[in-house]
């Protein structure tokens, strides 16, 4: 990847911010239902649901979308809750697709802690391109457009920083 996609980064970032706030506040038991959030050239954005009479079919669709919907869209964002095994048990993830024009450019997942059981975000987000982890600098400068598009969600008030301050220092995703 030669070129950061930093509009569709920003517009993924806005719609983690979002997922989190609705993932910061639901019920034990409750998951996130899956979301897109796409944007046009003009700038005007979309977010749609989608629905589901379980989780997995909510993520299939979300899925589906990425290689279909997401297509008449220059930048597009999907996120999606899953679980992702580790040694130490299963943790939460926000998978987050960042599709321009139809072809997923990079996944970024990030591992938190529900609130039932005092939300927070723990460590980094991993950043995923085709050929697996990014390199640091690109990572990094991923990451940093993400938190751009994250600051600017205008419901979340402090959320946002206040998350960032708490988050774990190591992703449980992560084995050094």
């Amino acid at each position: 990847m030669a070129v950061l996609p930093t509009a569709a980064l920003q517009l993924a970032g806005f719609l983690m911010a979002h997922a989190f706030w609705t993932a910061s506040e639901l019920p034990a038991g409750a998951s996130y239902q899956p979301q897109s959030l796409c944007m046009r050239s003009d700038g005007s954005r979309q977010l749609q649901s989608f629905d589901g009479a379980t989780p997995k079919e909510q993520d299939d669709k979300a899925r589906a979308f990425i290689t279909g919907g997401a297509a008449q869209w220059p930048d597009c964002a999907i996120a999606r809750q899953v679980k992702v095994g580790t040694p130490a048990g299963d943790v939460d993830a926000l998978v987050i697709d960042v599709v321009q024009s139809g072809s997923n450019v990079m996944t970024v997942v990030q591992a938190f802690r529900p609130a039932p059981q005092g939300f927070r975000l723990l460590g980094d987000e991993l950043v995923m391109g085709d050929g697996g982890p990014l390199p640091p600098l690109p990572a990094a400068q991923a990451a940093a457009a993400m938190r751009e598009g994250a600051i600017d969600h205008p419901g979340l008030g402090d959320k946002w920083q206040a998350w960032e301050m708490a988050r774990d220092r190591v992703s449980p995703l992560v084995t050094r």
